[in-house]
């Protein structure tokens, strides 16, 4: 099961937080989303579906680790024989991490009353995580052919939770060079699921393992879990809701704060700190199970086929159904409510204008997920250019947990509209299937959207021209002042 969430993830290419690219963009409006304090350049309105879509996913392995071609020139997994374990395990990790997460605005609009811009919006999020040691893969691929009889498996993980948000946001100068902003949150939560395997020993024993477990789980949402033998969860059989209103009365609610502020500590260079998420969900119908104390039989490996007549599909269905035999679980309570903070993500920004063409910006953006074993760390470079006041544009340059990443954004923001499309990593999208699905490590975000917008525009460059306007002015009054003595 495990495996298959994984590939699963890699496969539809969820996205990965905001378009950290576009950070430092001139007239992006999403920016307040990174950072509260940042208002937009001009009052806007989005539409569903079209207003702002982000897919992409973080992760320190591909599709290609796990799928390979045979001698006839088919698809097969890494469980097939024509598959050494020196070219499968080469290509993995210690603990290999797949992070990842959906942001997408169902509605929002923004406006602005005198110095202060209020933000509205509506939107669907769903994050994930998943940690897989290495042996586990090198377990289900060698087992007791390798010689060895006793393998770690602990540290398997799985995380992902869903939820609605609607947030109103508030941004204003405190006076001449600091911004503050703030957004409150009010969430629904559709589902979530979390599971830990904080112990996994398996020993063999003639031609079974011995099996020493610890770990827990819960899921909260509208989906319930049958038992087989007493407690233990029967995966087979899950029971969703009928209804819609068996739906509504399984869901959840919470509350989270956004905070940001930024600081132009000289005309040249500006500063700033955001934290976002701050929170948590109140889950409601949660089913909480446990793993069984003490050692049990495993049988193991038996279930899986890895000859090619067998689908890729039928294969990794396999490898899960050999994985859930082998993670037993067993409930221990129905139906609770169980409250559990967000993950937060905590933005440090530096820009500084350059004195032979003050268009251009340079920018370095510090990103720190925290989520426990979930949390991974970033540090973003950026060229940003706005040699109109309609048009700009960012290349940017990164090195994360998962990897170094090259990405770039444009953004074209008149009177009336703002269209924008950028990517956190240009490297995943040039090696894809036929169906450009990424094989290698994905570690991007490809972000789209369009809006109307409305109302006087305000922003840097717009604000230097007025005030190089007023310097001249007073010039000009002080050189008339002269002339008069």
């Amino acid at each position: 099961m495990t495996i298959a969430v994984s590939l699963s993830f890699i496969s539809t290419a969820f996205a990965q937080q905001n378009l950290r690219s576009a950070y430092f963009l001139d007239g992006y409006t999403y920016k307040y989303k990174m950072n509260p304090a940042f208002a937009p350049e001009r009052g806007f309105f989005s539409l569903p579906a079209i207003s702002s879509i982000s897919v992409g996913a973080e992760t320190n392995v591909g599709l290609s680790d796990f799928i390979f071609t045979t001698p006839g020139g088919g698809l097969t997994t890494f469980m097939n024989s024509s598959v050494s374990s020196q070219d499968f395990l080469g290509g993995i990790r210690d603990m290999n991490r797949i992070n990842a997460n959906v942001n997408t605005n169902i509605l929002a609009f923004g406006f602005r009353t005198g110095k202060a811009f209020h933000t509205v919006d509506l939107s669907l999020r769903a994050d994930a995580g998943v940690r897989i040691p290495k042996t586990l893969f090198s377990f289900l691929k060698d087992g007791a052919s390798s010689g060895s009889t006793a393998w770690d498996i602990s540290g398997v993980g799985a995380r992902v939770d869903s939820r609605l948000e609607l947030a109103y946001g508030y941004s204003r100068p405190l006076n001449d060079w600091i911004n503050i902003g703030a957004r409150v949150k009010f969430l629904v939560g559709l589902a979530r699921a979390d599971v830990m395997v904080d112990e996994l020993d398996l020993n063999a024993s003639g031609t079974r393992w011995s099996a020493t477990t610890h770990g827990t789980a819960e899921v909260s949402g509208p989906v319930s879990f049958g038992t087989k033998g007493g407690k233990e969860i029967d995966f087979s059989n899950i029971t969703m809701p009928e209804s819609f209103a068996d739906f509504t009365s399984a869901l959840s609610y919470g509350a989270a704060l956004d905070l940001g502020a930024s600081f132009d500590i000289l005309d040249f260079l500006t500063a700033s700190v955001a934290v976002t998420d701050l929170g948590f969900i109140s889950w409601a119908g949660t089913t909480t199970a446990q793993m069984p104390g003490g050692t049990w039989t495993y049988d193991g490996l038996g279930a899986i086929d890895t000859g090619d007549g067998s689908s890729l599909g039928d294969q990794f269905s396999a490898i899960g159904d050999e994985l859930l035999e082998m993670l037993k679980l067993e409930k221990t309570g129905d139906n609770l409510k169980k409250s559990r903070g967000l993950a937060a993500t905590v933005h440090v920004g530096v820009e500084a204008m350059m004195p032979f063409y003050k268009r251009l910006t340079f920018g370095l953006l510090g990103t720190q997920k925290i989520d426990g074993p979930y949390s991974w760390t970033e540090g973003r470079i950026s060229a940003n250019v706005a040699p109109v006041n309609w048009f700009s544009a960012a290349l940017t340059a990164a090195v994360s947990t998962y990897g170094s990443s090259v990405g770039g954004v444009i953004n074209l923001h008149t009177s009336g509209f703002t269209l924008f499309a950028g990517v956190d990593s240009f490297l995943p999208l040039m090696n894809v299937t036929p169906q450009f699905v990424p094989v290698g490590k994905i570690n991007t975000n490809v972000s789209f959207g369009i809006h109307a917008t409305f109302g006087k525009a305000v922003g840097k460059y717009r604000d230097m021209k007025k005030k190089e306007k007023e310097d001249e002015d007073e010039d000009e009054e002080n050189d008339d002042e002269n002339d008069d003595e």
